[in-house]
């Protein structure tokens, strides 16, 4: 399993460390499945997520291709379809109060890992 540490420009030092669903199967599903302490996931090569199935809300950033935040959506409830144009992927989270992504973040990847490693920063 994939995984990337991201930072955004406006704020250094905080790192999202996110899951990366590459496949058509692993976007299907996203975080279906799962609790509402789930790591985030990247969707990649997607611009629209669905909410059918989940039994917790999503807090959602869509991601342009030079990782510019384009648009958030936060605590987005069960049985709903949230698209953005020009998105090149989605993070998707369990909904959660507090900080999170914002419009206008330039995002880039601080280290990938195919081998589910990224270590620790601590």
């Amino acid at each position: 399993m994939a995984w990337a540490r991201l930072e955004a420009d406006e704020r250094p030092g905080e790192v999202l460390e996110v899951r990366v669903l590459n496949t058509r199967a692993q976007k299907l599903r996203g975080l279906l499945g799962t609790g509402p302490e789930a790591p985030p996931v990247m969707l990649t090569r997607c611009s629209s997520v669905h909410t059918f199935g989940m039994p917790y809300a999503l807090d959602l950033a869509f991601v342009g291709e030079r990782g510019e935040v384009l648009e958030v959506c936060r605590a987005v409830g069960g049985g709903n379809v949230e698209s953005r144009e020009g998105a090149s992927c989605v993070i998707e989270r369990p909904a959660a109060p507090g900080d999170w992504l914002r419009e206008g973040d330039h995002l880039w990847a601080q280290a990938v890992s195919a081998d589910g490693f990224l270590g620790s920063r601590r």
